[in-house]
């Protein structure tokens, strides 16, 4: 990936999305560029993009005001709507591994996924078996198509579209982590949890429990004047330590005493106000100017503890994750824990991953050995946040809309068309005017003949000179006939191509040569191919039709199952009408 070229985003099922440009070299990556904002009310909704107008529009101004002008984009999403499945498949080559997937996606996942794009990412390599474990990622086309809508608006074009589990894995697995290393990556409503050996993924899971899980569990306790919304608790959950880890209960009690106590002045600050009309003012609806230091303290303590639940229903998932590891790979454990994204953020929660788990645990540095400009050096302390952001311009999915993709080849092969048909063209009117020059010749010369005759007396001489001029020209009218090529019917014969094939056929390429035409066809099924070839038999300029073979193949753009084959064509033999010349 050449960056600054590349913008790429991460708009996660969250309140924030986030955009970075990187410069990606060999051995040093820099963040050049990075920007955060909170993504528009209702334009998204686990990863969906609900409103293409509205995030677009917002999007592009954010780019602008941090002089971003990328025009190519790698979308990373997160969503509980993609499902995902672990395989092994044997192959020789690494190039056919899109064919087997795609042959088999069906066993994969039991389920109908025509409105479904597939791609799929390398976690394992066995070389001496051949064997690859593969992981499978099904996305709705639903959600795909929305990052082409919105870069539709924003007049951008998708590079690529990644999934955060692979964007994870793929920056993961070039760290140079020794032990068996678990990665959670939480984000705010879903968290993706990775297990690393030797930098091969030992199993991945999504799960539904997010940054957010916690910030609702302290909103809705109710305990804490000012903090009623998800997002206002997030952001005190940023800064507050609300998770009880063990035996720091007795140390944030003293330390949140003192607050309440050092708060009282502004509680009887907020009692005393009141407003002209003696209506009610906000100030008032304040439930701590009533209480007591005690009664604050334990009202926050019981926020303390829905907060801390919550999050042992995080960690309890990431223990499932490790148990199912450790039961498939003989007794193979987990020896250190990451945490990053969001989650990193949160105070105290790799704490409680520690003493839930047993496994010693600490935030992931993904910044380490990644410089931020001086223009994003605010970025910096955060940067576990960006990294599924960081991730996905190593190696992504490339989810690809299949309509998007035969738009770009129907574009190749228009411009393929209209280069033979001007090469054609030029050729077969360079010979049409070479030979019309020299019809006018001989015609001039036979008139000359005729006029000669009748000057002169010696008939039959000039009878053989005006008969030898006639016959050279009949001669140079056949030769204009004879060289007709088939090739200057290929405006109507592409014309009636277009009219003839099914929608869903493509041509790759045209070659023709003299009579011979030949043409390389995809499309999708093999009912789809007999078709092809029988609407080919009823256009007028074909002679005949031969088919050298089907082959089924896997597009590895589309990642769908393509049937490709090859048509043989005779053109119509041109007739050529001649008169024999008369003597008189």
């Amino acid at each position: 990936v050449t960056a600054p070229k590349i913008a790429e985003l991460q708009a996660e099922n969250a309140n924030k999305t986030k955009a970075a440009v990187l410069s990606m070299g060999k051995k040093k990556q820099t963040v050049r560029k990075a920007i955060v904002f909170d993504t528009p009310k209702n334009a998204m909704e686990d990863g969906y993009i609900r409103d293409y107008t509205l995030f677009a529009e917002q999007l592009l101004l954010k780019l602008r005001e941090a002089e971003i002008k990328a025009k190519d984009i790698v979308f990373t999403f997160s969503s509980n709507k993609v499902i995902s499945r672990e395989v092994i498949v044997t192959a020789a080559k690494e190039t056919l591994l899109k064919n087997i997937v795609m042959s088999e996606v069906d066993e994969y996942f039991p389920m109908d996924l025509s409105e479904h794009v597939i791609s799929y990412s390398i976690i394992g390599h066995d070389k001496e078996s051949q064997q690859y474990r593969l992981m499978i990622y099904a996305a709705p086309e639903e959600l795909i198509s929305g990052y082409y809508g919105v870069a539709k608006e924003m007049r951008c074009n998708v590079a690529a579209i990644d999934f955060t589990g692979n964007a994870v894995f793929q920056w993961m697995k070039r760290s140079t982590l020794e032990e068996v290393s678990l990665v959670v990556e939480v984000a705010e409503n879903s968290s993706v949890i990775t297990i690393l050996n030797n930098g091969e993924m030992g199993v991945q899971r999504t799960i539904n429990y997010g940054a957010s899980l916690l910030a609702e569990a302290l909103a809705e306790s109710g305990s804490y004047d000012g903090i009623t919304t998800k997002e206002a608790a997030l952001e005190v959950l940023l800064k507050q330590d609300f998770i009880n880890v063990g035996d720091g209960e007795e140390k944030w009690r003293q330390s949140e005493l003192e607050k309440i106590r050092s708060g009282r002045f502004q509680r009887m600050e907020n009692g005393a106000t009141e407003n002209e009309a003696g209506e009610v003012t906000e100030a008032e609806r304040s439930v701590e100017r009533l209480l007591s230091d005690e009664e604050i303290l334990n009202r926050r303590a019981i926020a303390r503890e829905d907060v801390t639940e919550a999050a042992r229903m995080l960690v309890s998932n990431m223990r499932r994750v490790m148990d199912y590891y450790n039961s498939k790979n003989g007794g193979v454990t987990v020896q250190k824990i990451y945490v990053t994204g969001l989650g990193a953020s949160i105070q105290g929660l790799d704490g409680m991953v520690t003493q839930e788990l047993d496994v010693p645990a600490e935030i992931y540095n993904v910044t380490e050995g990644v410089p931020f400009s001086k223009e994003v050096a605010e970025y910096e302390d955060k940067g576990q946040e960006f990294l599924s952001t960081f991730g996905a311009v190593l190696a992504p999915l490339g989810f690809r809309l299949a309509s998007a993709e035969v738009a770009e080849k129907k574009k190749t092969l228009v411009i393929l068309s209209l280069a033979v048909f001007a090469v054609s063209a030029i050729a077969i009117a360079s010979l049409v005017i070479y030979t019309q020059v020299e019809i006018n010749k001989q015609e001039k010369k036979q008139k000359q003949f005729k006029k000669e005759i009748e000057a002169i007396q010696e008939i039959e001489q000039l009878r053989e000179v005006f008969l030898a001029s006639q016959q050279s020209v009949r001669i140079m009218t056949e030769t204009d006939a004879l060289t007709f090529s088939e090739v200057e019917q290929l405006n109507e014969l592409i014309t009636a191509l277009e009219r003839a094939f099914p929608k869903r056929s493509l041509v790759q390429s045209v070659v023709i040569s003299g009579e011979l035409m030949t043409i390389s066809f995809t499309t999708v099924t093999k009912e789809e191919a007999a078709k092809v070839l029988m609407q080919l038999k009823e256009i007028p300029y074909i002679q005949s039709v031969s088919n050298s073979g089907i082959v089924e193949k896997l597009d590895e753009v589309t990642n769908r199952t393509e049937v490709a084959f090859t048509v043989n064509c005779v053109l119509q033999k041109y007739e050529v009408e001649t008169t024999e010349g008369t003597e008189e």
